[in-house]
């Protein structure tokens, strides 16, 4: 190996061991090695939950950690003209890079929860933007909360009963009981597929 090369790896390695510890891997990776051994799973799988309408009437789902790029506060969606319509709710700017936008509720026949009013002091935003795909071809959604992330077993995975809507069932892994609540596990390569069909 060259000086330049042995230069490069060690530069990688230390930036990788620069990365910050976001407090909530911590914590879900405490929670996992404080299980007992016969209750871990090596067939976990990292979900980030997050929920979809109100706190009492809404919809609890997941999505796969791995194919999430970040989770943003909100942002305001800019209407492409003649384009931003139904899924497609137009252009984003995430971190300074243009993001379109889709409307998660509607490509999954969800209710959206009303508009938050600014002018109330006791009002608090809990609405992120979530950025899911590759960079080349992301896409960002907005959720009602995030509810935090979680190591789960695919194996506790089961079929969506008959009162989830179908057209939600379209884009579903499964149903899982995380925290003594029912979560849908969303598909993130169908959701984008749903994102993208909204550009037709």
């Amino acid at each position: 190996m060259s000086q330049s090369s042995a230069a490069n790896s060690a530069d990688a390695i230390f930036r990788l061991l620069d990365k910050p510890v976001v407090p909530a891997d911590l914590d879900a990776d405490a929670a996992l090695a404080a299980r007992p051994l016969e209750q871990r799973s090596v067939r976990s799988v990292r979900l980030l939950l997050f929920r979809l309408g109100g706190k009492s009437d809404g919809e609890n789902a997941a999505l796969f950690a791995n194919s999430l790029r970040r989770v943003t506060p909100i942002a305001r969606a800019v209407p492409i003209p003649h384009r931003s319509h139904g899924v497609l709710r137009g252009v984003c700017n995430i971190r300074g890079e243009l993001v379109l936008c889709a409307n998660l509720h509607r490509l999954l026949s969800l209710p959206h929860s009303p508009p938050v009013d600014s002018g109330a002091e006791s009002a608090i935003d809990t609405r992120r933007m979530i950025v899911i795909g590759p960079s080349e071809n992301s896409w960002v959604f907005e959720v009602d909360g995030l509810l935090g992330v979680e190591n789960v077993d695919p194996a506790t995975f089961r079929q969506p009963p008959l009162t989830v809507a179908h057209s939600m069932t379209d884009y579903t892994v499964g149903v899982t009981d995380i925290g003594g609540r029912s979560v849908t596990v969303l598909d993130s390569e169908r959701v984008l597929a749903g994102f993208k069909a909204g550009l037709a």
